[in-house]
């Protein structure tokens, strides 16, 4: 496994002595302890979610029969220079009208509406026509929706009532902050599955939020504009991407039968690996069972997965400009990230279950055609028993 924070793991006065060796800016750090601090707030989300307490949600999901599709961090503005979401709607009502076709759940991971930079009704108004596909899934009793750091508006009951609630038709509608699925195959459970946006324990994105959404509404949003700079927070901040995605991880690792599914942080994961990780692994393996000399089909075959490999990592680099030291690949298979809705290149990511199997899925596939493409995919009991203690 990576290596992380391990102070956590330190007695008392051993932590004393690592810390007394630590420059003096890791000790006045802010995002010293961030480890420790998710964990905490995790643990309490969930014992919210395990009993239906305030904001969270319990349901079944039985492997044999529903399907499910997972979508965050949509960003929605009012198509200006600053909305993120203008180059990935055609690709979203795409995938929404496939999707309630097909039978699916909508569960959206938070962060659907920009309202850190912008106020809720202009980009409702905005944004009706992908707000009505939506609906459709509310109406029909397959809609889940949460609120992330950036729509955190939506915690607020009198907000949805206000704003959201006239825009979904049908039973009354509820933004949670977490949702618990049993993972059950009929009369047999198997597992949880826990969803939040993936925010919980950040600072800058929970504690320090009014400061946060002050400095962009007021002071980034009209620079962002005048200079009609795109940029896609958090995923270029390396270091955000890789220390939440890491404490996250950790906290999953030490559940029990548990797999967590999150937004927040743009960068797809599965299974706990990157997708660059994942190319990585595969091509490792490709050269590991090849010949000596490998024959022309096995050349073939590491030539196509060398390219892939090449496509993510310029990708990767152009969001977080330091790609080559992120990698995420750790030992437990139980932590998945949907990516986002919001790629400067019009491409959304998410997770798909459908019937027992879980898949990393990307629109439009790789010709460019509003389908699907999976990218990875796996045995949701394979899964839950390979990281078993």
């Amino acid at each position: 496994m990576i290596s992380t924070n391990k102070l956590s793991t330190l007695s008392p006065r051993n932590r004393l002595k690592k810390e007394a060796r630590m420059p003096l800016w890791n000790l006045l750090n802010p995002w010293r302890g961030h480890n420790d601090r998710v964990a905490r707030t995790m643990d309490e989300v969930l014992a919210r979610a395990e009993r239906a307490g305030p904001c969270c949600a319990r349901r079944r999901l039985d492997l044999s029969n529903d399907r499910v599709i997972f979508f965050s961090d949509l960003h929605r503005g009012t198509r200006d220079g600053t909305d993120e979401f203008r180059a990935n709607e055609r690709a979203y009502n795409a995938a929404l009208a496939y999707y309630y076709r097909k039978g699916h759940t909508l569960v959206v991971l938070g962060d659907a509406e920009e309202l850190w930079q912008n106020r809720p009704e202009a980009v409702l108004a905005d944004y009706r026509h992908s707000i009505e596909l939506e609906s459709r899934f509310h109406r029909a009793g397959r809609y889940l929706r949460l609120w992330g750091n950036h729509d955190d508006l939506w915690q607020f009951e009198d907000s949805v009532a206000t704003y959201l609630a006239p825009l979904y038709d049908g039973p009354p509608l509820e933004v949670y902050e977490a949702v618990l699925l049993q993972l059950a195959e009929g009369d047999r459970t198997l597992g949880q599955l826990l969803c939040v946006h993936g925010q919980q324990g950040d600072r800058k994105s929970s504690q320090w939020s009014w400061l946060t959404r002050y400095l962009i509404r007021y002071v980034w949003r009209p620079v962002q504009r005048f200079f009609r700079i795109s940029v896609n927070t958090p995923a270029r901040d390396w270091y955000l991407e890789n220390r939440q995605h890491r404490a996250l991880y950790e906290w999953a690792e030490d559940q029990d039968r548990l797999i967590l599914i999150t937004g927040h942080v743009h960068t797809p994961v599965f299974e706990s690996y990157s997708q660059e990780a994942r190319i990585k692994a595969e091509l490792a393996t490709l050269q590991e069972k090849a010949d000596d000399p490998p024959t022309p089909a096995q050349v073939d075959a590491q030539a196509r997965v060398m390219a892939r490999l090449e496509w993510v990592r310029v990708r990767e680099r152009k969001r977080r400009q330091r790609s080559l030291q992120y990698d995420i690949a750790f030992e437990k298979p139980w932590y998945f990230g949907t990516g986002c809705c919001c790629y400067s290149d019009g491409v959304i990511t998410g997770i798909e279950i459908d019937r027992g199997e879980i898949r990393l899925i990307r629109w439009p596939d790789a010709s460019g055609d509003p389908r699907p493409h999976v990218l990875a995919r796996d045995s949701l009991g394979t899964l839950l028993a390979q990281g078993e203690r």
